[in-house]
C-alpha cells in the first residue's frame, strides 16, 4: 500500500513506541491514543483524531471545545499560543509521538512523502 518499506529493526522499534505511548497516554478519539494518531495520519485526516486526554485537557485550559476541534486552527496553532500562554516551550502529545515515530525512519525514506503514514499505519497494526 505503502512505497516505503520498514526494516524488522524499524518495525520493533515502531511496535515498541506504539507499547510505551499507549501505556503513558490515554486517548481523546480512539481506544488507543496511538491509533488515534495513525487515524489522524492515515484514515480522517483530522488531527484532533490524535490528542491525547493531556492534550485537550491543557487545551481546555485556553480554548473551548468549538475552537479545539473546529478547522479555524490547526493543533500547531494551538499548541503554539498554549506555549505563549504558559511561557514555556510545551508540545501536544500528539506530535511528541509524531517526532518519535519520524525519529525512526531514515533521510532516504523522509523523502518519500508517505513515509510518516507508512510508519503510522504500521504503528497501529499494532494496536490491534
Amino acid at each position: 500500500m505503502y512505497d516505503t518499506q520498514l526494516t524488522a529493526e524499524q518495525k520493533r522499534t515502531l511496535r515498541a513506541l506504539a507499547q510505551e505511548w499507549n501505556t503513558k497516554c490515554e486517548g481523546d478519539y480512539e481506544s488507543t491514543f496511538v491509533g488515534g494518531v495513525a487515524h489522524a495520519y492515515c484514515d480522517s485526516g483530522i488531527m484532533t483524531d490524535g490528542l491525547s486526554a493531556a492534550d485537550v485537557a491543557m487545551l481546555s485550559k485556553y480554548f473551548t471545545g468549538e475552537t479545539i476541534y473546529s478547522a479555524e486552527m490547526g493543533i500547531d496553532e494551538l499548541e503554539t499560543l498554549v506555549a505563549r500562554m504558559e511561557d514555556t516551550q510545551w508540545q501536544t502529545d500528539l506530535f511528541k509521538f509524531v517526532d518519535a515515530v519520524n525519529s525512526v525512519l531514515t533521510a532516504e525514506q523522509h523523502k518519500n512523502l508517505d513515509s510518516t503514514e507508512a510508519a503510522m499505519s504500521y504503528c497501529w497494526e499494532c494496536c490491534e
